[in-house]
């Protein structure tokens, strides 16, 4: 068996988390910890560690001023960019995006140094009508980001809407 196989999470059972206002509901793990988001955020944010946040899966939803159309497709995609790539220290692995009317999505796995500390994230956005999405899994080293892969994963593609 592979040796990434065989260093990968186990999972104990999976739960959908819904939120109704936000209009869409989340896989995650039953036994990671869901942490409340700061004021004025409207959304969900879970990690498989109680005490360290750095390693975490979250799912927020905007509400946006305007339409989102295809004419703002090139706007969205050049500020997706510039924002990954001001991150310090920043190396994008890859970036992909998906642009179905009226649903654009644009998404991208890059580490970058927070402080003297190496992080990776995969980063979706989801846009449609007057909504937006942000789905971010992070781990808190590379390593790390690696070993919750397969359920950050999950979690990343099996986001229902509601």
């Amino acid at each position: 068996m592979p040796e990434r196989l065989l260093n990968s999470p186990a999972y104990t059972g999976m739960r959908l988390f819904p939120d109704n206002s936000g209009g869409y509901a989340v896989w995650m793990s039953t036994d990671w910890t869901q942490i409340k988001l700061k004021r004025n955020h409207h959304g969900m944010l879970f990690s498989p560690y109680s005490d360290d946040i750095n390693t975490s899966f979250l799912v927020e939803k905007h509400k946006l001023k305007f339409t989102v159309t295809p004419e703002d497709v090139d706007d969205l995609r050049e500020g997706f960019r510039q924002g990954i790539e001001a991150l310090p220290g920043v190396v994008v692995e890859s970036i992909e995006e998906s642009l179905t009317v009226p649903i654009f999505m644009f998404e991208a796995r890059f580490s970058f140094l927070e402080g003297e500390t190496l992080r990776k994230r995969w980063v979706r956005n989801i846009y449609w009508g007057k909504g937006q999405l942000v789905m971010i899994a992070q781990g808190r080293t590379p390593d790390d980001f690696e070993y919750w892969l397969p359920m950050f994963y999950n979690s990343m593609v099996t986001l229902q809407m509601l």
